[in-house]
């Protein structure tokens, strides 16, 4: 982090920043994103405010969560050939910025597929780990006691600094989806009982993204709150979200940003460029530039101005674009044809 330190451009100016990751959250089955039930009502409440970005055309860049987060959270991607022992994680860029931060997960701390992702997190300055399940062998491996309201409880655990990063992790939406929300969220009840459950599942997320967000842009200096998922789910087809059983619709994932007016008044030309580039294609791969410009943090080495839908010269061309671990390309979708 010292390094990091040294090789800072500049220092970016203060303010609390939230970054939410959700869990399997497919945007086909989100009503702000067109869906004819509606399972977002917050979100499509206030998608139109002048002050949120609605990305219309993002994409996980893998259809697994710890290839996913290995990723978007550190400056290593599907477009450069950063090696990710030398790639600085979001938390330690921020850190070396300046910023107190923090980790809050309903997600499992040490099962054999989650640690990859504990091991960014741990080098937050506070981890608040609210899942106590524990699992060591394969199987169902998104388990929790809890359902994710419990991170409105972990949120109550910081003292907001003026420079501050706090970094959600929820279980979204992840299978089994009846056991993500409670008995007041079983809302729709069609012919598919598995697509009924993951629409409720939705229903609550939208719930729960609000509750954060009535919570943390009451923090003084609160700047920005941005929410993406790690990927979708292919509940469309029978499918989950596995490699093997791999279609396009799985990468379809939701992302958004709402910012304070202080942010917008300080950061004008920030906003204006990521709301010119929210048609334009995104993979999730890249949230590390996006924060690391909504933050002002810049780190020379390893800044990707083609990379960073916060800059002019952000590379939109459809056909650069992969997912998968650039094994495939999105213009390749059928959908997309």
């Amino acid at each position: 982090m010292n390094s990091l330190l040294s090789t800072l451009k500049e220092q970016p100016g203060e303010g609390v920043y939230v970054l939410v990751i959700g869990e399997s959250e497919n945007r086909l089955h989100m009503g702000a994103y067109g869906y004819p039930r509606s399972t977002t009502p917050w979100l499509t409440s206030i998608k139109d405010n002048s002050q949120v970005i609605l990305l219309e055309n993002a994409y996980s860049c893998y259809t697994e969560t710890v290839p996913v987060l290995t990723y978007a959270l550190t400056a290593q991607n599907q477009y450069n050939t950063i090696p990710l022992e030398k790639a600085p994680s979001v938390l330690e860029a921020a850190r070396a910025a300046g910023f107190d931060t923090v980790w809050i997960s309903n997600q499992m701390q040490f099962g054999m597929y989650d640690t990859p992702v504990s091991y960014i997190a741990s080098a937050a300055d506070k981890t608040i780990w609210l899942n106590s399940y524990l699992s060591t062998k394969p199987g169902p491996r998104a388990k929790s006691v809890n359902y994710d309201e419990i991170v409105l409880k972990g949120l109550k655990q910081i003292h907001p600094s003026n420079r501050m990063l706090i970094v959600i992790h929820l279980m979204g939406n992840h299978f089994i989806y009846k056991d993500r929300y409670p008995s007041s969220y079983n809302v729709y009840h069609g012919e598919n009982s598995s697509i009924d459950a993951y629409d409720n599942s939705i229903l609550y997320n939208d719930h729960i993204i609000s509750e954060i967000y009535n919570t943390v842009s009451n923090m003084p200096h609160f700047q920005t709150l941005i929410y993406f998922s790690d990927h979708g789910e292919g509940v469309d087809y029978g499918l989950t979200h596995d490699a093997v059983n791999f279609k396009y619709p799985i990468t379809y994932i939701p992302m958004y940003i709402i910012f304070s007016q202080e942010y917008i008044n300080n950061h004008a030309h920030t906003f204006d460029v990521l709301k010119a580039h929210k048609a334009n294609y995104f993979t999730n791969g890249l949230i590390f530039n996006a924060l690391m410009g909504i933050m002002g943090i810049q780190i020379p080495e390893f800044y990707e101005p083609k990379n960073d839908i916060t800059s002019a010269k952000y590379d939109s061309r459809p056909e650069r674009f992969y997912t998968m671990y650039s094994s495939k390309r999105i213009i390749d979708d059928p959908d997309k044809q």
